[in-house]
């Protein structure tokens, strides 16, 4: 599904202009992590924004590939490419700038093909409903007004500290009920935005404070209608080599996979108090 108003790109910031394959993402403390760079889901985000706008298809797989940080007060150009047209996909590009400096590139598949059979062969894990479940601490982030304030998050599988740091998690495996305003969490803008939290599981596995950046992020979206909130289920696989692997899948309230995200970062120790992310 494409949103067809501007409340996705309200939420960014995003600002169309007269060429359709230009949009323009000030980076601004709302689109921030918790180091005051902007945020890598908000840039994947905005990306499939533009993309669904210029295509008028929604968006099946987007990959992110993060190549430096931006902070405020900077202007993120967003140049578009479509390099294929088909009968039912779209093949297409994005790639972030602020002037000669590149920021981050985006590849992305859009579309559907009509095919009667479905199936699918994971399970959701069995969690309470957000409602009963206890919010995550903010009160001590290190960027408190940035992003996370505007995220609703209430902790489902795994036990949250006083600092809004999990517990050690020796499975790897975290989970967090997350919620978006104006119902933008299921759309695939919002998934690519609570998909990129995988940071905050890597610490959970190795039960200690580490902090990372990411190198990439890639979001499949199986139904992107808009939705109030989205079960995060996040699962780090490997940490390896400075490098974590993981996989964050997304459910609905009533056990449908909304889509996945699978993510790149660098592992480094973090003495200082605040969760990076």
């Amino acid at each position: 599904m494409v949103l067809q108003d501007d409340v996705a790109p309200a939420f960014l910031g995003l600002t169309p202009t007269h060429n359709p394959t230009r949009w323009v993402l000030p980076v601004a403390e709302g689109v921030t992590g918790g180091r005051g760079q902007l945020f890598g889901g908000c840039a994947l985000g905005a990306a499939i924004v533009a993309l669904e706008a210029l295509t008028g298809r929604p968006l099946a797989w987007a990959t992110c590939q993060y190549l430096a940080n931006s902070f405020p007060p900077d202007v993120v150009d967003l140049d578009l490419k479509v390099a294929v047209t088909g009968h039912n996909v779209t093949q297409a590009r994005a790639f972030g700038h602020v002037g000669d400096r590149e920021i981050f590139a985006v590849l992305a598949a859009l579309g559907d093909r009509p095919y009667p059979d479905t199936g699918r062969w994971v399970d959701p894990p069995e969690v309470a409903a957000p409602e009963s479940c206890p919010p995550r601490p903010l009160a001590s982030f290190r960027d408190p007004g940035g992003l996370h304030a505007r995220i609703d998050q209430r902790v489902a599988w795994g036990r949250c500290t006083e600092d809004g740091e999990f517990a050690h998690s020796p499975d790897g495996r975290i989970a967090l009920w997350m919620r978006l305003p104006d119902e933008l969490t299921g759309t695939a803008m919002g998934q690519a935005v609570v998909g990129d939290m995988l940071p905050t599981a890597v610490r959970a596995a190795l039960g200690k404070r580490t902090w990372g950046s990411s190198l990439d992020n890639t979001v499949r979206i199986h139904d992107g209608r808009p939705r109030s909130w989205v079960l995060a289920d996040m699962r780090v696989e490997v940490v390896a080599h400075g490098m974590s692997v993981g996989t964050c899948y997304l459910w609905s309230q009533e056990g449908d996979l909304l889509g996945q995200a699978s993510q790149t970062t660098t592992v480094k120790d973090d003495a200082t108090p605040g969760p990076p992310r």
